[in-house]
């Protein structure tokens, strides 16, 4: 499998993960902080935004093993990191659904 594959399956649960989070409340809650006044209106655009801003986030916490394995090993830019960084998405994504069923 292509690396660009693999990244597409980090991004499709990244933003399943952005949909089912537990992080997505607490992000929604503190919209006023980062949102501008006059997308508050909404609770539609709260919901997208918040979505978005926690599929971003479970892209970039997702990246942190692959990033350590490339750091120790010195391989850069392996097939083995891009399969890190979508197993790292998927187990955020299992989490997710594991904290929404319990």
């Amino acid at each position: 499998m292509k690396p660009h594959h693999v990244f597409s399956v980090a991004l499709v649960a990244s933003a399943l993960n952005g949909m089912i989070s537990p992080a997505m409340l607490i992000v929604a809650i503190f919209s006023w902080v980062w949102m501008p006044p006059y997308l508050l209106g909404s609770a539609g655009s709260i919901f997208f935004a918040s979505m978005i801003v926690t599929a971003t986030g479970t892209l970039l916490l997702a990246g942190v093993p692959a990033a350590l394995y490339e750091r120790v090993t010195g391989d850069r830019a392996g097939p083995v990191a891009m399969w890190i960084w979508a197993g790292s998405a998927v187990l955020l994504v299992v989490l997710g659904l594991a904290w929404r069923i319990a």
